[in-house]
């Protein structure tokens, strides 16, 4: 994937929208947060490509892991937020519509199975696990619904931006 000028632009100004709404925009829990940043990056991986979304993921999340504190949660959210951005994003492109906004899911279901191994990492009793795979699950559904929602709104208009 040859990328332009253009296209790192987007990447960073995608990256770093992708950190406002998962540093700033957010609902804390007992560990971690509720966040609209999956939002920016199941879009990226629909709209321009996968391995575009991916990199927005894991760059603009991390950097929002680490800038509250979450520091050893950063390797889970890399791998977390690049599962969901590759799957999405492939599998959107190989299903045809309308049943291919139902890769969006399969994309989140992937990032919340992340998180999941990661509380049972820091947590082997499972009451980490059981406290914030709810929210996670939440957050995973409003990721795709908005990702989907915004990829209907400004794909008609994909030519001008000339990706």
């Amino acid at each position: 994937m040859k990328l332009t000028i253009r296209q790192m632009t987007l990447a960073a100004l995608l990256g770093a929208l992708t950190f406002i709404l998962t540093a700033f925009v957010h609902i804390p829990l007992s560990i971690g947060y509720f966040n609209l940043g999956d939002i920016i990056i199941i879009f990226s991986a629909i709209f321009v490509h996968p391995i575009f979304g991916a990199f927005v993921g894991a760059i603009g999340a991390s950097l929002a892991d680490l800038y509250g504190g979450y520091i050893f949660f950063i390797p889970f959210t890399i791998v977390a937020k690049a599962l969901e951005a590759l799957v999405a994003g492939y599998l959107f492109n190989k299903i045809k519509a309308p049943y291919n906004y139902g890769a969006l899911l399969i994309g989140a279901s992937l990032m919340v199975a992340t998180y999941a191994f990661s509380y049972w990492v820091f947590d082997p009793t499972g009451v980490l696990l059981i406290a914030t795979l709810p929210f996670d699950s939440l957050q995973g559904l409003a990721g795709a619904t908005g990702a989907a929602l915004l990829y209907i709104a400004i794909n008609p208009y994909r030519h001008h931006l000339k990706l």
